[in-house]
C-alpha cells in the first residue's frame, strides 16, 4: 500500500473537493436544478419549498479536537448549537430548529451530562430556535452532532459567491480573539499580558471569546433584509480559509478571476493582537488570519451603496477590511505600504 493513499495525506480540503465532484454528477441525475438552489460547498444546502426556501446546515464537534480542556459542559452544549446555527446565520437564514446526536461516554458523570444539556438548552432558547429531536448513543468520548435547519422567504439569500470588482470586504466584529485566548489558556498567559500593558478587559473578551463563542445570527438577518451585500460566509476555520473559499466559489460559479486585498490597518486591534504575537513568539498573521473559532461573519458590500450601507448600519459594529480587485490573488496591505500574499492556512482536519 502506498502511504500516499492514506488519508492524512490528503486533508479534508481534498476529501470535501472530491465529495463535491462525485456528488455533483448524482444531483445532475437525480435532482431538480431548479429546487436546489445552493451547492455542496456553501455554508448550508438551500432547497425552494414552494415560494419559501429550506436552508440545512450540519456539523459535529468531537471532544479532542473541539473542546479546550478549560470548556464546561454547559459551554459545550452551548457551543454545539452555536456553531450549526452560525453556518444558517452564514446564509441569512432564519433558524427555525435543531437537531441533536450525542455520542456519550458511559462513565461522564450524571451532572456533567446535566450541564451539557442544559448549555443546549440555553443556547437554544438565546437564539430562539427550538432543539427538535435527535439521537443519543455511546461512545469513547464525547460527540455532539447538530443539523441547524432555518428558511427564507425569498431567494435573495446569502451565498459564497456574488461578489464584483470594488465591492468592498466587511466583518461582523472583531477578530483574532479566539486565537489570542486560546493562547492565554493554553499557556496560562494573563497574568504575563497584564504586566506587559495588555488590558484585562481586552484578556477577559478574548478569553470569553474561545470558551463561549456566539453566532451573529440576528446581524445576518439584518444583511440580507438591507440587499446590500453581494456575498457572506461565516468565519469558523480561519479568515484566510474563508477569503480562498468564497474565491474559489465564486471562480467555479461564474468563472471570474477577482481577487481581495485586506487592509492592516482597517483589521480592528491589529496594534493590541502584534504586541501579543510579540510576547508569545508567535506571528501576528497566524493570530488574526489562521486560527478560526471566531464565528464572525466575512461578507462583501456593493461600493455604490456604501454611504447607504453606513447609514442603514449606523448602530451596528461592522468593519470594512479591504475591497474586491481584479488580481487573481488574496493579499494583505501591510502598514508599511508593502503588499504580503495571504496562503490558504487555516484550520484543516486529518493534517
Amino acid at each position: 500500500m502506498n502511504k500516499k493513499d492514506l488519508i492524512k495525506y490528503f486533508g479534508e480540503r481534498k476529501l470535501v473537493e472530491m465529495i463535491i465532484e462525485k456528488s455533483e454528477r448524482f444531483q445532475t441525475k437525480y435532482f431538480d436544478k431548479k429546487s436546489l438552489k445552493s451547492h455542496i460547498g456553501d455554508d448550508s444546502g438551500v432547497i425552494a419549498i414552494g415560494n419559501k426556501y429550506l436552508v440545512i446546515s450540519s456539523d459535529m464537534l468531537i471532544e479532542k479536537h473541539h473542546f479546550l480542556k478549560e470548556m464546561t459542559y454547559y459551554q459545550r452544549g452551548f457551543k454545539a448549537v452555536t456553531v450549526n446555527l452560525s453556518d444558517i446565520a452564514g446564509m441569512g437564514a432564519h433558524p427555525i430548529g435543531i437537531l441533536i446526536s450525542l455520542a456519550i461516554p458511559k462513565n461522564l458523570h450524571i451532572n456533567e451530562f446535566n450541564n451539557l444539556i442544559d448549555g443546549i438548552l440555553e443556547a437554544c432558547s438565546f437564539y430562539n430556535t427550538p432543539l427538535i429531536g435527535g439521537d443519543t448513543n455511546e461512545g469513547d468520548e464525547l460527540i455532539i452532532s447538530g443539523t441547524g435547519i432555518g428558511t427564507s422567504d425569498d431567494e435573495n439569500i446569502l451565498m459564497q459567491y456574488g461578489f464584483k470588482n470594488k465591492d468592498l470586504i466587511a466583518i461582523s466584529g472583531e477578530i483574532g480573539l479566539s486565537a489570542v485566548g486560546f493562547e492565554i489558556l493554553n499557556k496560562c498567559l494573563e497574568k504575563r499580558l497584564i504586566e506587559n500593558g495588555i488590558s484585562s478587559e481586552f484578556i477577559k473578551k478574548s478569553i470569553s471569546k474561545i470558551l463561549s463563542p456566539v453566532a451573529k445570527v440576528e446581524e445576518a438577518i439584518t444583511l440580507k433584509k438591507s440587499k446590500m451585500v453581494t456575498s457572506a460566509t461565516d468565519i469558523t476555520d480561519g479568515l484566510s480559509t474563508e477569503l480562498h473559499q468564497i474565491n474559489n466559489s465564486s471562480v467555479k460559479r461564474r468563472k471570474d478571476k477577482l481577487g481581495f486585498i485586506i487592509h492592516e490597518d482597517k483589521i480592528p486591534n491589529i496594534d493590541i493582537i502584534k504586541k501579543i504575537a510579540i510576547l508569545l513568539n508567535k506571528d501576528y498573521i497566524d493570530l488574526i488570519f489562521n486560527f478560526g473559532e471566531d464565528f464572525e461573519l466575512l461578507f462583501t458590500i456593493d461600493s455604490n451603496k456604501i454611504n447607504e450601507f453606513k447609514e442603514y448600519f449606523k448602530d451596528n459594529k461592522y468593519y470594512i477590511i479591504g475591497e474586491v480587485n481584479q488580481s487573481n490573488k488574496i493579499q494583505l496591505l501591510l502598514t508599511n505600504g508593502k503588499i504580503k500574499k495571504i496562503n490558504l492556512k487555516g484550520y484543516e482536519h486529518f493534517k
